[in-house]
């Protein structure tokens, strides 16, 4: 868990109640956690059918933004959002 939140430059703590509803609609578990302890976090059966079942959703709303921007504005844009995340976490 630390080291995905370290991963998505976001705190812990955001990230645990993030995932709260996620765990409580058994869409992930987390094990392990605990005081001094590092959390696992995994995608179970349930979660993953979820994915499968939206990637084309998702996928859909990335090629409109490509489509939108073009290929050369996208690839800005994603360059422009992991140097602000980068500088964000220093």
């Amino acid at each position: 868990m630390a080291e995905l939140s370290d991963w998505l430059g976001m705190e812990r703590t955001t990230l645990v109640r993030k995932l709260r509803p996620l765990q409580r609609d058994g869409l992930v578990k987390v094990g392990g956690a605990g005081r001094g302890r590092l959390g696992e976090l995994a995608i179970t059966p349930k979660g993953r059918k979820q994915m499968e079942k939206l990637t084309p959703a998702w996928k859909s709303a990335q090629s409109a933004a490509v489509k939108t921007l073009g290929e050369k504005r996208w690839s800005a844009v994603l360059s422009d959002l992991e140097t602000a995340a980068l500088a964000l976490n220093k």
